[in-house]
């Protein structure tokens, strides 16, 4: 194994089933520490890591998504490249999504997407959530066991974020199929690779509902549907197709396609593996098991300590814009920040013994892992109500929930492994075993 000092966080396969005790030895060096590969700076204090979120001015976003792969595509001179940085945004990738987007465009994009989280949505939603979880669990309720990866998160969030955007039943399957086992940023994969993810595949269908959309609420269409007294969808897509920005301007149809694809990729993975995380402590912890049965409602409290302890999200990237100091380090403009919400989640100096899963931690909900700032995650109110949901159903129906020996070996010799990627904790599968509940 390489030693951490010359890790290369973006590369080594090796740091993927303990990131924890990598995040603590660079944390050991300092809350911001300059990294040997790529002109990075790593982020590992909880308060630096605020600032970062906060700071605009110095700090950009483009990045979020890729970190220092690929390259800059021009060569950083001076300490203010803003404005190169945004001229050179078309080249790099992923960089028109909303997370990586900034100022007015970042606030238009987002307020279009925050229609779909309203409150009285998402309470709408409550029914659909359960009946999707209880039909999944059919499909493996009698079995006894369950790869809850495959068989239930990745198809579980598939189909909420299908079922929150109104996509028909031939774009659920075929979405289903296409986000099965898809992994964002693996390891080793080239900036083309990148640009190869399914989402790109689920952009082009959910491009054709929104533009179909479109061109039946044109006036002329309209009048026909009126005259042959058809009815025009009505639908959360067609909402989509028909939103306009603050202002009253009309957003794109790739704008609106982009939206509702980054949806399903980041609704997708983030759910499905913070399940998965949060079932490798229920099936290891029979007290906590326990509790959650005896008490449900104690399921936020856990839900709460999981995002903290273990959430989905490793790390994001954003890049000096300004050169800056941060927590006593210079840092350059060109430089990429690896942000990570994890090491800050861990962070001795904000929770007390940070190692341990503790239920009745105090503040527990200053987490990190949606985020502060601009870029809080706008979904996170959806990923609490999925995964509170599912532990519930989950529970109700399966007793005694206890890893599989043959897949995960014995206690105290307990084998896991994850996907080869940097920007997710993301387990490849969980195999778990239960007594079925009637």
């Amino acid at each position: 194994m390489t030693s951490f000092a010359q890790a290369d966080f973006y590369s080594d396969v090796d740091l993927v089933e303990d990131p924890h005790t990598y995040f603590d030895f660079l944390r050991n060096q300092g809350p911001v520490t300059r990294l040997p590969h790529r002109n990075v700076v790593a982020v590992t204090g909880y308060e630096e890591t605020v600032q970062v979120m906060l700071d605009t001015e110095h700090f950009s976003s483009i990045n979020a998504v890729t970190g220092p792969i690929p390259d800059l595509p021009f060569a950083a001179n001076g300490d203010d490249i803003t404005a190169q940085l945004e001229a050179a945004r078309p080249k790099m990738p992923f960089a028109d999504q909303i997370v990586t987007e900034s100022g007015e465009r970042h606030l238009n994009l987002r307020s279009i997407i925050a229609t779909l989280f309203t409150p009285s949505r998402l309470k709408a939603l409550e029914t659909s959530l359960r009946a999707t979880s209880d039909s999944l669990i059919d499909e493996f309720a009698r079995d006894g066991k369950v790869e809850l990866v495959g068989q239930y998160g990745c198809p579980y969030a598939t189909l909420i974020i299908a079922d929150l955007l109104g996509v028909p039943d031939d774009g659920r399957r075929r979405f289903r199929k296409l986000l099965d086992g898809a992994v964002p940023a693996e390891m080793g994969a080239t900036p083309e690779d990148m640009m190869k993810n399914p989402i790109v595949e689920v952009g082009k269908t959910l491009f054709g509902y929104i533009a179909k959309r479109r061109v039946l609420q044109h006036p002329v269409m309209r009048f026909g549907q009126k005259v042959l007294r058809i009815a025009p969808p009505s639908d959360i897509l067609t909402e989509l197709a028909l939103a306009r920005y603050p202002d009253g301007t009309k957003p794109s149809a790739i704008d609106l396609t982009a939206l509702a694809g980054f949806l399903f990729g980041a609704g997708q993975d983030t759910t499905n593996r913070l399940l998965a995380n949060s079932f490798r402590v229920i099936a290891t912890r029979p007290d906590i098991q326990q509790e959650l049965r005896a008490n449900p409602k104690r399921i936020g409290d856990f839900m709460e300590e999981i995002l903290r302890f273990d959430g989905s999200v490793k790390s994001g990237g954003r890049m000096c814009q300004k050169s800056v100091t941060l927590g006593g380090v210079e840092i350059k403009a060109g430089t990429t920040i690896l942000l990570s919400h994890m090491a800050a989640n861990r962070d001795p100096r904000r929770f007390e013994n940070p190692g341990e899963f503790n239920m009745d931690r105090p503040r527990a909900k200053e987490h990190l892992a949606f985020g502060r700032g601009a870029h809080t995650c706008i979904g996170a109110p959806l990923a609490r109500k999925e995964v509170s949901v599912s532990i519930e159903r989950l529970l109700a129906r399966m007793g005694n929930i206890r890893l599989s020996e043959a897949h995960h070996g014995p206690e105290g010799a307990q084998h896991f492994d994850y996907e080869p990627t940097y920007i997710l904790r993301a387990l490849k599968s969980l195999h778990l075993e239960f007594d079925p509940i009637s």
